[in-house]
């Protein structure tokens, strides 16, 4: 009962994500004002403007789901004896508080730059928190051919983590319209982030790729890889299509949903390998 709900909470929580996207590429942040728990002062605000409705909902749906993790951190605290898990557990608390603050401040300074991207990372570091815990209540047997993988999928783990966490700076902190504009003295420092991105982009795929090679190699992980490797490759493709139309809400919106998808399969195959290496040792 305990997978199940953990499993759950991992799912709703993308949800979440991808709803969050969307209230930045619809640039809904401050349709409900700085009023929090209510929007514009009302407890049913306006719902003819999709805006409001959109970063509402979002609102709503976060608060609902910081209950889930809660109770979520809870029942693996107590169902499980590995120390691992109960660490994770209250990782995930501390996680969900702090999120919980940067969004509360988001709302209350209505949106200042720089904490949209810290939003972003804390609730990406939540949900690979939920992950790793899933895993380790997901009790597996040992699989020695699990660590020919292991190394890859660690390079690519942390290369597609700082990939989008320079995606995020890139487009919160204003750099990617410098990148679009002429005779801008910053336009260098856009163009290095935005080169820096694609860089990192790129090692994920060649770590994804080697990573895929190994998993047929020794048959482990053969349809998980194959799905990741897809999942990165649309993800870089994404993000081409993304610069190219400089960044039309449409475009970012299916490259972020892409880059929060291949985080969630890469960290629950990193996870699994953790486990794994956690059982030998």
């Amino acid at each position: 009962m305990k997978i199940n709900f953990s499993l759950f909470t991992i799912n709703i929580t993308i949800v979440a994500l991808i709803l969050g996207n969307l209230v930045v590429a619809t640039n809904s942040g401050d349709a409900c004002g700085t009023d929090w728990p209510f929007c514009n002062g009302k407890i049913i605000p306006d719902i003819t403007d999709y805006h409001i409705v959109i970063e509402y909902s979002h609102r709503l749906f976060t608060t609902l789901l910081g209950l889930v993790i809660l109770i979520n951190a809870i029942l693996a605290w107590k169902k499980s004896s590995d120390k691992a898990v109960k660490v994770i557990s209250v990782l995930s608390m501390i996680l969900l508080f702090i999120q919980a603050m940067i969004g509360g401040m988001n709302v209350l300074l209505g949106t200042p730059t720089g904490f949209t991207t810290l939003d972003v990372m804390f609730s990406l570091f939540l949900l690979i928190s939920l992950i790793f815990l899933y895993a380790g209540l997901n009790k597996r047997p040992e699989n020695r051919d699990l660590e020919e993988i292991r190394i890859p999928l660690f390079f690519g783990f942390t290369a597609l983590m700082t990939e989008v966490l320079v995606g995020a700076l890139f487009k919160h902190f204003e750099l990617s319209q410098l990148l679009f504009e002429i005779n801008t003295t910053e336009i260098k420092l856009a163009t290095f982030v935005y080169l820096m991105h694609g860089v990192l982009g790129m090692v994920t795929l060649f770590s994804t790729g080697y990573a895929l090679f190994l998993s047929f190699r020794y048959k482990v992980m053969k349809k998980q890889t194959l799905l990741l490797i897809l999942l990165a490759g649309f993800t870089t493709f994404g993000g081409f299509i993304a610069k190219t139309e400089e960044l039309s809400p449409i475009s970012s919106s299916l490259h972020m949903i892409f880059s929060i998808l291949t985080v969630a399969l890469l960290s629950h195959m990193t996870a699994i390998c953790y486990f794994n290496q956690k059982k030998k040792n």
